[in-house]
This record gives C-alpha cells, sequence and structure tokens, in this order.
C-alpha cells in the first residue's frame, strides 16, 4: 500500500514544487517590468508613498572627471534614504561618450526633505574643486505619503 502512495505524493510534491516556480518567474518578470519609478532631472518636486523605492536619473559622463555625489545636507534619514545607483552609457558605447546617471531611493516614512546631488570635479580627492565654474547642483523636494 506504501508503494501505491509514493509516486502520488511524489507527483503532489512535483506540482507545487512547479508552481512555486512559476510564481517566482511571474514575480521576477513583473518586477523587472514595473521597477522602480524614475524622475528625470528637471522633476524638482518628487511625491511618492512610503516603502516605494525610486530613482533620479541625471546625464552623466564620467570621463571628464566629474561625477553626481550625494552633497549636504543630506537628506532626513527617517524619511528618506539613498540604497545606491548605477551608470547607463549612451549606445554605442564609446570612449568619452556619455550616459544616464541612476541614483536609488527608498521612501521610508511621511514626511518632506531635501536632496541636493552636486555634479563635481574628481570629488572626495585631494585634487577636487567642487567650486569649479563647471560643477552644478540639482535640489529635489521630496514628499513621501
Amino acid at each position: 500500500m506504501s508503494e501505491g502512495r509514493t509516486p502520488g505524493r511524489t507527483r503532489t510534491v512535483g506540482i507545487v514544487v512547479a508552481v512555486a516556480a512559476l510564481a517566482a518567474a511571474v514575480y521576477a518578470v513583473v518586477s523587472q517590468l514595473t521597477g522602480p519609478v524614475v524622475f528625470g532631472e528637471d522633476d524638482r518636486e518628487i511625491t511618492v508613498s512610503s516603502g516605494t523605492h525610486f530613482s533620479i536619473r541625471l546625464k552623466d559622463n564620467p570621463s571628464t572627471g566629474f561625477r553626481w555625489v550625494l552633497a549636504a545636507p543630506e537628506p532626513d534619514p527617517a524619511v528618506l534614504r539613498m540604497t545606491g545607483g548605477h551608470y547607463d552609457a549612451d549606445e554605442p558605447a564609446r570612449p568619452g561618450s556619455g550616459g544616464l546617471r541612476y541614483v536609488d531611493f527608498m521612501a521610508r516614512g511621511a514626511g518632506r526633505t531635501e536632496v541636493t546631488l552636486r555634479y563635481c570635479f574628481r570629488c572626495g580627492t585631494p585634487q577636487a574643486d567642487e567650486q569649479d565654474e563647471n560643477s552644478r547642483t540639482r535640489r529635489f523636494r521630496v514628499t513621501v505619503d
């Protein structure tokens, strides 16, 4: 009798595993399609819900020695937290060509705060010249509901 039940249990376990794998695949596809909300550098007023992951997209060209950094004052950590970022080179990627920088945030709790991003030359190095006439600053007012 126990031999007759084993194939049924094995089949049930197989179906459960297959359904779980399918659910995980669907979730991965939906996450990739929806992704974080992306705001451009002209979106100076940003409103998001608590728990939302979002990015601010800025034109960038790291080959010039300039880069975008989070500047003081930093956002209120109870409202917003920077979570990282990435750079996407223009296609086709060529030496000296530019691209887009994405600075990623997580909305933590209700409130208002500011994000200040500075495009500065060799930031964080002894040669840094943040007051260079070519540096620029972008300020974003972020409201988290």
